[in-house]
């Protein structure tokens, strides 16, 4: 006859579950993990036990028996804008399906930083990790735990390294901006950016030097430090020559909010003063007057893609080739660029 256990000061196991209902700890084992056919009196025994017990099962030990420990790590440098933000809850939700918890870890672009969470992640025995790699060497990815880890990069790759990597057509569309603005009548396009060594900005920067050379113009492209205002300090010379620019093609988010912010300022007017085209939208862009002209990233896509590739990794029972994704993303026609504004109607 099942009886009661003698109270303990441990956490109640499987083994303790199956003497109090008296049956097998295999016969517990099936009846809680749902493998295996066990009789519906058995398992409302098993049932009345767990509950009498308090029994919790350990998905940390069960996991150990598969050698997964349900966590993924996501390193990004930060979740400010509405780009990163988009590529993070398509990632939580895909992680989420496929039952997984998400560690989330900042780094604010320091491979420092970025090394010490990555080294913390990797002795926690995550499952795999999807980053967003800083501009440098990428030591940090060389190191034993590393090697038995799974990785995926998004937004930018890790440089002269064999990882799968998630990005956007960047020097595609940074050209696509910039024709648009000549084909506007702008000879004087200026280019302005932060960040010189990652490598979105670099494929910008060079999508932005190809149009000006097709069009037979001479760039002035300026890329900053964004410490001590030197957006605006930027924006203050340009303005000041003569002739000065008439557009100005933003390279990042964090150029086009300082950038637009400075112009307001300085009561310069888009398009009539200077025309303005983004790489990257920001929050209130649509909802400017003008609506800001940029270039949209697939937030959700890039995220989506990252998640499924990792754990693409995770499951495969050899090693997979790497792998380098160029996605589309899209012109969005506002009307700082000169266009006209088309109201929607209520």
């Amino acid at each position: 006859m099942p009886g009661r256990l003698k109270p303990t000061n441990s956490m109640p196991t499987l083994v303790h579950v199956a003497k109090l209902a008296g049956v097998g700890l295999g016969t517990a084992s099936r009846a809680l993990s749902g493998q295996g056919y066990v009789s519906e009196e058995t398992s409302a025994r098993i049932r009345k036990a767990v509950e009498q017990l308090g029994y919790q099962r350990n998905e940390l030990a069960r996991s150990l028996k598969v050698k997964r420990s349900g966590a993924i790590g996501l390193v990004i440098p930060d979740v400010g804008g509405p780009f990163m933000a988009g590529c993070v809850r398509a990632i939580q939700k895909v992680f989420r399906q496929a039952g997984y918890t998400c560690i989330i870890t900042f780094t604010d672009g320091d491979e420092k930083v970025e090394t010490e969470e990555v080294d913390y992640l990797t002795r926690h025995q995550v499952d795999g990790i999807l980053i967003v790699p800083s501009p440098g060497s990428g030591a940090h990815f060389r190191t034993p735990q590393m090697a038995h880890t799974p990785l995926v990069t998004f937004d930018q790759p890790v440089e002269k390294q064999d990882y799968d990597a998630i990005l956007i057509k960047n020097r595609h569309y940074a050209r696509e901006a910039v024709e648009h603005l000549i084909g506007h009548g702008h000879k004087r396009i200026a280019a302005l950016g932060v960040n010189r060594h990652h490598y979105t900005i670099q494929q910008r920067m060079e999508g932005y030097r190809v149009a000006m050379k097709a069009a037979g113009l001479s760039p002035m492209l300026e890329i900053v430090d964004p410490e001590g205002g030197g957006i605006p300090k930027q924006l203050d010379a340009w303005l000041a020559m003569k002739p000065a620019p008439t557009a100005l093609f933003s390279l990042n988010e964090l150029t086009t909010l300082e950038a637009v912010e400075a112009l307001a300022e300085r009561g310069i007017k888009m398009p009539e003063q200077i025309a303005f085209i983004g790489f990257d939208d920001i929050q209130l862009g649509p909802y400017l007057d003008p609506p800001l002209t940029a270039v949209v990233q697939p937030a959700a896509e890039i995220g989506e893609k990252a998640a499924r590739r990792l754990l693409e990794r995770i499951d495969a029972k050899e090693k997979l080739p790497s792998k380098r994704m160029m996605l589309e993303a899209a012109l969005v026609v506002r009307g700082s660029c000169g266009c006209p504004v088309v109201k929607k109607s209520r």
